[in-house]
């Protein structure tokens, strides 16, 4: 438990010569500090607003900034802090914060402040880190000398390609291709040192060597069975996987060139799936009947042939899908309005209408209803092969797994508006809080209390704690579910 009414000693290193700046719009916490560091023997100004700041750094030299993370408007603080860096540059800077979650944000810009507190903060601390500066030394560093993002994709090849191989296998249809681990990773290894090269060389375009070898690729996972869509897969996979390392690695990667480094990433990537793609599609056979065989051969696309509403022929994929069949295709009538909801019956007979007219159909979506009664999502495609008798293909699509997806994202959505509020709630309490911990910290400062005084300032200090650590676990117990 924080020990709020343990008064650390008066500094006796010259305090009076200490000038600190505060700046926080919440007046209770700035009205707090002021008190405390006023007590401890700062000379204090303390100002509300980012134009009030920025007047005294011009006009008046400090030795500390402390500095609310929001004045206003998000991150003003880093206004103030930057104006102090520039016109005082031997001055100290601390960043204060009420907003929990932004703690990793300042953790990423460092370099740009001494020190940051999350609110409430320990008095002690704020005293220890001041204390420091007038000791002659600055607060040690947290975290050693930056690096580009160029030398921290080369140390993690090995651990790119694994993370992502394991993300990729998480798609069903991708994992169910027959190759080996080896084929799979095929030219990454390659394409990382091309964006290590894009990086470090400054370069536009892929080299002679990285296009050559995304040419390969394409050619290879036409042959391995991949489809266009699975190849954009491994691109969004590899681009998440890159994006995930830069973030977890934000502390020790050089702020001033992330985000052209960043874009530099995206462009290498880009460059090398549209060479990818080049080359897959001059693969494909140009002869409808060849294309038609590769269709109707899909194990994730439904195909079938129907005269006016009966099918005479289906894929295996079509027959899984609703739940027949080869020998119940041959030995049964399946009636493609049999397999209709009654909602979406309309809809059928619509684009019928349009293939006798116009020989094709508007994709439409729909729901195919299944002997047992239940019904599942398709997206439907459909041209005319003969108009007397009425023939025509159709081309299907089941969107269980899409409609899926969309539910865990409006899910995600859901958490993410819970999150803001519960961050945005606990910024409000954080703010009191502060201000509570420094008034109960100089009321514990007299030298001469009653006991039931001192009771009441125990059991206020009990309190704090549990509003904090009630908090916390409201934080931690939001966040979402792996």
């Amino acid at each position: 438990m924080r020990n709020y009414l343990r008064v650390p000693p008066r500094i006796e290193v010259a305090m009076s010569t200490t000038k600190i700046l505060c700046v926080d719009d919440d007046l209770a916490v700035l009205n707090s500090l002021e008190a405390v560091l006023r007590y401890h023997g700062f000379q204090v100004t303390a100002v509300a607003s980012v134009p009030a700041a920025l007047e005294l750094i011009s006009k008046e030299s400090f030795d500390v900034l402390l500095a609310d993370l929001n004045i206003g408007q998000p991150g003003d603080g880093f206004t103030v802090v930057g104006a102090m860096r520039r016109v005082q540059p031997s001055a100290c800077t601390f960043i204060l914060t009420g907003y929990p979650d932004i703690e990793s944000a300042i953790l990423a810009i460092r370099n740009q402040v001494d020190d940051y507190f999350p609110k409430p903060l320990k008095v002690e601390e704020l005293l220890a880190a001041i204390t420091t500066i007038r000791s002659g030394r600055r607060p040690a560093s947290k975290a050693g000398s930056p690096m580009k993002v160029s030398e921290l994709v080369r140390g993690r090849k090995s651990a790119i390609c694994d993370e992502w191989l394991m993300e990729v296998l998480l798609d069903a249809e991708v994992a169910g291709i027959p190759v080996t681990r080896e084929e799979r990773i095929d030219h990454l290894p390659e394409l990382l040192d091309e964006v290590i090269g894009h990086l470090e060389e400054n370069r536009n375009g892929l080299s002679a060597q990285a296009a050559d070898a995304a040419r390969k690729h394409g050619r290879t996972r036409y042959q391995q069975g991949y489809s266009i869509p699975q190849i954009l897969l491994e691109t969004r996979v590899l681009q998440h996987v890159l994006s995930d390392m830069i973030q977890k690695d934000l502390l020790s990667l050089e702020l001033s060139t992330l985000v052209p480094d960043s874009f530099k990433v995206g462009e290498s990537l880009q460059a090398a799936l549209e060479t990818s793609i080049r080359a897959y599609q001059a693969q494909i056979p140009h002869s409808l009947q060849t294309s038609f065989s590769h269709l109707y051969k899909s194990p994730y696309l439904g195909v079938a042939i129907l005269d006016e509403t009966e099918i005479v022929d289906a894929n295996d994929a079509l027959l899984r899908m609703i739940g027949h069949t080869r020998e119940q295709l041959v030995g049964e009538k399946i009636n493609w309005l049999d397999m209709t909801t009654e909602k979406s019956r309309p809809i059928d007979l619509n684009a019928l209408e349009q293939l006798r007219e116009f020989g094709a159909c508007i994709p439409f979506e729909k729901e195919f209803i299944l002997r047992d009664g239940s019904a599942f999502p398709v997206l439907i495609g459909a041209v005319r092969l003969n108009l007397d008798p009425f023939q025509w293909s159709v081309y299907i699509v089941d969107l269980t797994r899409q409609r899926k997806v969309q539910a865990a994202e409006q899910r995600v959505k859901e958490w993410e508006d819970r999150r803001r509020l519960i961050n945005i709630l606990a910024h409000e309490i954080n703010n009191p809080l502060a201000a509570l911990t420094f008034t109960v910290h100089l009321m514990a400062t007299h030298a001469v209390l009653p006991d039931d005084m001192r009771q009441l300032l125990r059991d206020s200090s009990e309190m704090l704690d549990r509003i904090t650590e009630s908090v916390k676990r409201v934080l931690i117990e939001s966040r979402p579910v792996d």
